[in-house]
């Protein structure tokens, strides 16, 4: 096949093909994807895979086997030469979507390889449920929701760290605390991170809790500070998508300003996206 070809195919099987065609064929793939999801869901009752076992190994393979091809195809067609650095052989392999593909893909035929049963080896096509963030429904969405994590990459890390060094720090002391009255739940200090992890989400399975008074205050304190640190990045996050959305908002408004040639110095005036008339209110008085 040609270069020109090899184009053809690549804007209809591209996941994130803005093409008509392409976006219908990404919809099938999620229909079949997410098939595959309901009958790894519908199995696990074993009165349903006692009477339909052969249907969900028969969607199973079918599934894979598709897949495969399909993987192979954008893989081959995923290496045009045209300067889109998106359609790059490299850039398709490390793509979210497709490392998921290939996982699966390996997995199953690995399985059936060393002889595994197949609706075990196919456990992992849940995670084919990803695609829904793929659609070009929430391709717009998924998109700022990037944008959102790359630009306050910093301020998350500092809050995931502090959280993380109270659990530490929480559970060194729980042990020296607790350690000699309950050598069984709090062993050592790897054992006591349980707990801190539990009782700084404010979890509370109860499974391991302190009964010294010390304790208690000490598991006290561990519970306002997850309530305080596990709030930041909720914080961080909602004034990143407000920012986001700010930027946006000015760039539509932005793009609905034109020129006035009939002015000196071409001074932009702002229309109303709509009608397109001038909302400046002295030049209606001009």
């Amino acid at each position: 096949m040609t270069q020109t070809s090899r184009d053809q195919v690549w804007t209809v099987v591209d996941p994130d093909s803005e093409n008509r065609w392409g976006e219908r064929f990404e919809r099938l793939v999620f229909v079949l994807a997410s098939a595959n999801v309901v009958a790894v869901v519908l199995s696990t009752v074993e009165s349903l895979y006692a009477r339909f076992g052969a249907y969900f190994d028969g969607l199973l393979v079918t599934s894979i086997a598709l897949f495969t091809c399909l993987y192979a195809v954008r893989l081959w067609a995923a290496g045009s030469a045209a300067p889109d650095a998106g359609r790059s052989r490299f850039a398709f392999v490390r793509d979210p979507i497709s490392v998921v593909d290939c996982f699966v893909i390996a997995t199953f035929w690995t399985g059936l390889l060393f002889e595994i049963r197949l609706f075990e080896s196919g456990l992992f096509r849940v995670f084919w449920l990803v695609r829904v963030l793929n659609l070009s429904w929430f391709r717009r969405s998924r998109r700022r929701f990037k944008r959102v994590l790359d630009a306050q990459r910093s301020d998350l890390a500092v809050a995931f760290s502090g959280a993380g060094m109270l659990v530490l720090v929480s559970s060194t002391l729980m042990y020296f605390v607790e350690g000699s009255v309950q050598p069984d739940a709090f062993s050592s200090i790897p054992k006591t991170l349980w707990w801190g992890v539990v009782t700084l989400t404010t979890v509370g399975y109860g499974d391991v809790v302190p009964v010294t008074p010390l304790g208690r205050l000490l598991g006290a304190a561990t519970m306002l500070g997850g309530v305080a640190f596990f709030a930041l990045p909720s914080s961080i996050l909602a004034a990143g998508f407000f920012a986001e959305r700010a930027g946006e908002r000015a760039q539509v408004a932005e793009a609905t300003r034109t020129p006035d040639r009939g002015r000196p110095g071409g001074k932009r005036v702002e229309r109303c996206p709509y009608c397109g008339e001038s909302l400046d209110i002295g030049s209606s008085h001009g």
